[in-house]
């Protein structure tokens, strides 16, 4: 019984010293003089607002606005189950106008530039790193990189 007892006041212990440096370890990654702050961006407002991915967006907008407009005026007198088939035909099409326009390369760059541009902005303003806005319950908005982010992305050709 005795064995059982300081068995568990052993791990008790381990686990008291595992959080204590947890704790430590956490703080010290935190520190200002250590790192540097943290900022964050708005993904979902900066996928929408960042110029190279707007740009995009607004083709594929164009173009799938064209093919419904295609589809209303083929389909106007049809009945249900022809312009489910017309639909899918005109989905299809869609899907290779946007490969013939190369637009999954081009997002793929358009994100490639948005992650630069958050790098960036974080090393002028000094940050150690930057997360979601999503991720956390409370950011201090001085460390809130998402307009900068478009300023910057505003600049891209």
């Amino acid at each position: 019984m005795k064995q059982i007892k300081n068995g568990r006041l052993i791990i008790v212990a381990a686990i008291a010293v595992v959080a204590l440096l947890s704790v430590v370890f956490i703080g010290g990654a935190i520190d200002k003089n250590a790192n540097g702050p943290m900022g964050y961006v708005d993904i979902v407002r900066l996928s929408s607002e960042f110029k190279p991915i707007a740009d995009i967006q607004k083709i594929i907008d164009t173009e799938t606005q064209k093919m419904q407009d295609k589809f209303d005026k083929e389909t106007k007198n049809m009945k249900e189950e022809d312009k489910q088939q017309t639909f899918i035909k005109y989905q299809q099409d869609l899907n290779d106008r946007l490969i013939e326009l190369k637009l999954d390369e081009k997002l793929q760059a358009a994100q490639n530039q948005l992650l630069s541009t958050i790098s960036k902005v974080a090393q002028e303003k000094g940050l150690s790193s930057v997360i979601d806005a999503g991720v956390i319950y409370y950011g201090n908005p001085a460390f809130d990189i998402t307009e900068a982010v478009i300023q910057a992305g505003a600049k891209i050709k």
